[in-house]
């Protein structure tokens, strides 16, 4: 069997082992792969983990197997005899792509010398020809040079000199002062607070700024139904009450308005909500494979299903801080995840305590793993009463790409709106 072909049975007996490594396979193309077969199977897999973050022999044989007859079982034993282990994957992807990255080349010539071009049509052609394989294959190892630093670098210069900045602004102008501009893509941002100071509402609020300013947001909360959310956004554009429109039986004329109001701003919002109540850091990135976002938002961290069982909660709030980082830098946007407090912070009720990186719960992964942390601060203040706004104080009290501070901004409650 030649050698690129045992590379492309490595690759699908290593996903078929381990199906949640299929991200690190995901630059790959089915055209990829030399053998028809391989690249039916490659497809499913691709489709399958897309749709449930998982797949199994079986599965992919059945629906391989229906638009390809040469998918077979023996096809798929072969591929899991030759490759013992998983470990090895992303040597057998390298080699896959630099043996798809050769075909392309021959294939390249051929079509040049039958062509008949003139030489300068001919290497404007060929040129063309290579950089798309170089923007689609990737065809380096594992390391990059400070030269092709230095070029990425003058590229994210010039796009930010034209208003395309490597961030999404949070639509809070004080907040997005602090931060530079907005929350970094790659970056992995913190929200912490006690219980009903204004976290969930928080974020809510800066998925829909970001949202309406025509970012893509996918929004995973494991508190909270697509409807409860959906209904505080509507609340928040309309003026109304999210707990009337959810629990508060008949609506009245003014407040039918106002729900029209806001149904109307959300209508072509672009935001995401998750289907389950149960969600593992794997299965959002099966959503957002899918999705394609702009903007990633998790509440909260300590509802994540662990990566593993039997796991403390520490182990837990580890595992799926690192992995949220990671999935950060793999996606290239922003994600924002919220945290709660510990007993120590949040058993306090005066109003006087404030929050620091020290009680965020569970993990002290957690500050290492951000990039930035954002703790709120509700204190006291004459005056405060039903459905009048409060103050909201944000400390960042990390920036890894900037100075802390803090900045105030007004939270109304009633309808979840924060402005600052």
């Amino acid at each position: 069997m030649e050698r690129s072909v045992l590379n492309e049975y490595g690759v699908i007996g290593s996903l078929l082992l381990e199906p949640g490594l299929f991200p690190q396979a995901s630059g790959l193309a089915a055209e990829d792969f030399a053998l028809e077969p391989l690249r039916a199977v490659f497809r499913v897999m691709r489709r399958q983990y897309g749709e449930t973050g998982s797949f199994d022999a079986l599965t992919v044989r059945a629906e391989a197997g229906a638009s390809c007859p040469d998918v077979t079982d023996e096809l798929l034993v072969r591929t899991l005899e030759t490759t013992p282990t998983a470990a090895n994957l992303s040597a057998y992807i390298a080699a896959v792509q630099e043996a798809s990255l050769g075909r392309k080349l021959s294939a390249l010539g051929a079509e040049l010398l039958d062509a008949e071009l003139a030489p300068t049509e001919a290497l404007n052609r060929a040129q063309e020809a290579i950089q798309r394989m170089a923007e689609q294959g990737g065809t380096g190892g594992e390391g990059v040079y400070l030269t092709d630093a230095l070029s990425g670098l003058c590229d994210r210069v010039e796009r930010q000199a034209e208003g395309k900045a490597p961030c999404v602004p949070s639509g809070l102008a004080g907040l997005d002062r602090m931060l530079g501009g907005g929350y970094i893509n790659g970056g992995l941002h913190i929200i912490g607070a006690r219980p009903a100071v204004g976290k969930s509402a928080l974020a809510l609020q800066i998925a829909l700024n970001a949202a309406r300013a025509g970012t893509k947001v996918v929004y995973v909360s494991l508190e909270m139904d697509p409807e409860d959310c959906t209904a505080r956004l509507v609340a928040n554009l309309g003026g109304g009450s999210a707990a009337r429109y959810m629990f508060g039986g008949q609506l009245s004329q003014e407040e039918y308005g106002r729900f029209a109001e806001g149904t109307s701003k959300l209508s072509r919002v672009p935001i995401v909500f998750n289907r389950r109540s149960v969600f593992s850091v794997r299965q959002i990135e099966a959503l957002c494979f899918r999705e394609k976002p702009g903007l990633l938002v998790v509440d909260h961290l300590g509802l994540l299903a662990p990566p593993e069982g039997r796991l403390s909660l520490y182990e837990a709030a580890t595992r799926n801080s690192r992995a949220l980082k990671l999935l950060a830098l793999r996606l290239d946007i922003p994600v924002i995840c919220l945290c709660q407090l510990n007993r120590a912070a949040a058993s306090d009720r005066s109003g006087d305590f404030r929050a620091t990186m020290a009680n965020l719960r569970e993990s002290g992964a957690i500050e290492q793993d951000a990039d930035t942390v954002l703790l709120l601060h509700n204190p006291p203040c004459e005056g405060d009463g039903p459905g009048a706004p409060s103050l909201l104080q944000l400390w960042l009290d990390k920036n890894r790409r900037g100075p802390t501070g803090h900045t105030e901004a007004t939270f109304y409650m009633a309808t979840g709106r924060i402005v600052c």
